[in-house]
């Protein structure tokens, strides 16, 4: 999806960049951020507007603990933008608005405690009466932007580029499931259900405040 995404954008771009009087004011750069590391291919139409794609990513694997359970998490950054500057001073800061396919997600499989057990919403579990325990975060596919920013494609040679913005990616959608194991009986197995049903109403109020993410970047980028 965030390829095709960033093809047709690209497309697009190259063809009013095509139909520009000059090339010089086109740059490819690179950046790091929190949203990963990326590329951005930006062009200036004059001196107060331009344009810019770009796609950033990162993977990172970690153990955290989170309500009493213990958790394998693989978090994924995977994001493509299509925004608009505006050269309010015809200088290098800028304003930015744009949208975001947003491919960012979290999943999580849960693992027992050293003691050999699962606790969810306050109940402890043998680890043989639980199966698997898995669950995932993730938003809506588009994300709208608004920031600010320094550098325009303006010369040519290389130029700092920066962004400090917000991506409204909206309310998080989580899951959180688990399979009863061998020793469990009926009973025992629907006070389970009950319980992670519980863990993850807990995880739904808990992943809101990440309704609006903070998007902040540095980088170099080469003016040709």
């Amino acid at each position: 999806m965030l390829k095709k995404f960033l093809v047709s954008v690209s497309i697009a771009v190259w063809a009013m960049i095509a139909c520009s009087p000059s090339m010089a004011d086109t740059s490819l750069g690179l950046r790091v951020g929190t949203l990963g590391g990326g590329i951005e291919l930006a062009h200036a139409f004059g001196e107060r507007f331009g344009i810019r794609i770009g796609a950033d990513g990162l993977k990172y694997d970690t153990t955290d603990t989170y309500q009493d359970v213990e958790y394998d998490a693989n978090l994924k950054l995977a994001t493509g933008q299509l925004l608009f500057d505006w050269f309010p001073f015809a200088s290098n800061f800028r304003f930015s608005a744009g949208g975001m396919y947003n491919g960012n997600k979290l999943t999580l499989a849960g693992k027992p405690s050293a003691s050999g057990t699962y606790t969810f919403n306050g109940v402890t579990y043998n680890a043989s009466d639980v199966g698997t325990v898995d669950g995932k975060v993730d938003f809506n596919k588009f994300a709208p932007y608004l920031g600010l920013g320094y550098g325009r494609p303006v010369g040519r040679g290389f130029s700092l580029i920066a962004d400090v913005g917000v991506m409204f990616q909206g309310s998080p959608r989580s899951t959180l499931t688990a399979t009863c194991g061998p020793t469990s009986t009926p009973a025992s197995c629907a006070q389970l259900q009950s319980d992670v049903a519980a863990a993850q109403a807990q995880l739904d109020d808990d992943a809101q405040k990440y309704k609006y993410y903070p998007v902040l970047s540095i980088g170099l980028a080469y003016v040709f």
